[in-house]
């Protein structure tokens, strides 16, 4: 396959990038919403484990939890969901979280599930037709 860009006469591309539309990764195999959302849990984290070590050591133990727990979840995150999403499609991830929200905790849009043979129905008729020359 040749990486020339194909142009029309007119100027235009001749071809529609695949990549245009897609968030671009950002860190270490991280889309930004991935991104962001294993930095809340590991803030979260951070925060939860942080009280409990402020109250006993220091004040500072609190925001040094909380980033390091970010950093930690951040690093192990990106190793975890590369090796997950691999050779999966773009949307796959985000449709396995959609459906097991909906069907273990009953929450989010109703997804269509539907459990058996795949058809296609054509009818004799229009086999007819399309025989005919």
């Amino acid at each position: 396959m040749s990486d020339a860009i194909q142009r029309l006469p007119d100027g235009t591309l001749a071809f529609l990038p695949e990549r245009l539309n897609r968030d671009p990764d950002v860190l270490r195999g991280l889309t930004n919403d991935e991104m962001w959302a294993a930095l809340a849990v590991g803030a979260a984290f951070g925060f939860v484990l942080g009280i409990p070590l402020a109250i006993v050591i220091s004040i500072a133990m609190a925001p040094t939890t909380i980033i390091a727990s970010m950093a930690v979840s951040l690093f192990t995150s990106g190793n975890l969901l590369r090796n997950f999403k691999r050779a999966r499609p773009e949307m796959w991830l985000y449709r396995q979280v959609q459906w097991v929200l909906q069907s273990q905790l009953h929450i989010g849009h109703t997804l269509v599930t539907h459990s058996g043979p795949w058809t296609v129905r054509c009818t004799h008729r229009r086999l007819i037709e399309k025989a005919k020359p």
